[in-house]
């Protein structure tokens, strides 16, 4: 399709790229300290909000990948060899950033490959390691996607509620502890993604969707303060309990959205540039956060925490598209990045 067709898909990136830089400060746990309610407000729903960043990046990857047709050696050349080196780079990069600041002490090839093997250089490059894997899959849901339609589909989010959310409220109160595995992997995303990019279900309107995003938020916030009360703390996996619902309301709310629009060339040409650029504000989220750490806590202390964050985050998505429009102007690098 179109570059204009799909435009809606550049903007579900560039939200979820803002997402996962918010997952990645300290606003994330602003609810969980004494503060103002409107501090706790911001919070708390960037905290619920913010776990819909992964799932919205699968989303996508499976209206893009579960319909195309390649062969195996194409698969292994252009997708997963693509992000073995973009792994290995990356991390060497700031495996040497750390060397540098002194916090690796006992550094070497040796210790470097060690590291890589367990994800022990950026917690945040886990995203590579679970992306890779899933590509060495995709073959097999690749087949499978043109049949996950209609009760297939209501099925799979049926699979979703029993996993995401009925198991773990009862394990909660009754020491039940079940795990079904491969049910709630990423593949879920990749489904629905594929699926909602090519279907448009007349049955909710976008008033509705709005409405069950809303209500999810709320019930999760309503969850997170309710658990907090029952056991004393607050538990990290509460605010991803309705993200199976979230994700794919908000995929379909946005695609109509834009579908729905007037616009000009020129905005889908900036909105495709700065989505292009989505996959490099990444990969240099930590080194950017750690350059404009200064300016953050100057403006922690100048003024309230919640501005202070948003500016943070923004600063960061700005820089993090600079340095990657720069450097996709590199033939080679414009490949990876």
């Amino acid at each position: 399709m179109s570059q204009k067709k799909k435009i809606y898909l550049e903007v579900i990136r560039i939200i979820a790229v803002l997402l996962v830089i918010f997952n990645h400060t300290d606003g994330f746990i602003y609810y969980t300290v004494p503060g103002n309610i409107f501090t706790h407000l911001y919070s708390l729903i960037l905290a619920i909000l913010c776990r819909m960043a992964v799932p919205l990046f699968f989303l996508v990857s499976g209206a893009l990948l579960l319909g195309k047709e390649e062969s195996f050696s194409e698969l292994f050349r252009k997708r997963i060899a693509r992000m073995l080196i973009v792994l290995v780079t990356v991390s060497a990069f700031y495996y040497l950033f750390d060397v540098a600041r002194g916090r690796i002490v006992s550094d070497g090839v040796g210790d470097f490959i060690s590291r890589l093997l367990a994800n022990g250089i950026r917690e945040s490059l886990w995203f590579l390691y679970a992306y890779i894997g899933v590509l060495l899959l995709l073959p097999f849901f690749r087949k499978m996607a043109p049949f996950c339609k209609g009760k297939l589909v209501l099925y799979l989010i049926g699979l979703r509620v029993l996993t995401d959310l009925v198991i773990p409220l009862l394990s909660m109160g009754m020491g039940i502890s079940v795990s079904f595995g491969f049910v709630g992997d990423y593949y879920y995303y990749m489904l629905l993604g594929y699926y909602l990019d090519r279907e448009e279900d007349e049955r909710l309107s976008t008033g509705k969707l709005i409405l069950i995003l809303v209500l999810s938020v709320a019930l999760s916030g309503i969850l997170v303060y309710c658990i907090r009360g029952i056991s004393g703390y607050y538990q990290e996996s509460v605010p991803d309990s309705f993200i199976f619902l979230m994700a794919p309301v908000t995929f379909s709310m946005i695609k109509r959205w834009v579908g729905g629009m007037t616009k000009s060339e020129q905005a889908e040409k900036w909105i495709a540039t700065v989505g292009s650029c989505v996959f490099g504000i990444y990969l240099f989220d930590n080194f950017l956060r750690w350059q404009l750490l200064p300016v953050y806590l100057f403006l922690s202390e100048k003024t309230v925490g919640i501005f202070a964050n948003s500016v943070y985050i923004l600063l960061t998505f700005l820089g993090g598209f600079i340095y990657t429009w720069i450097l996709k102007k590199i033939p080679v690098v414009r490949r990876y990045l």
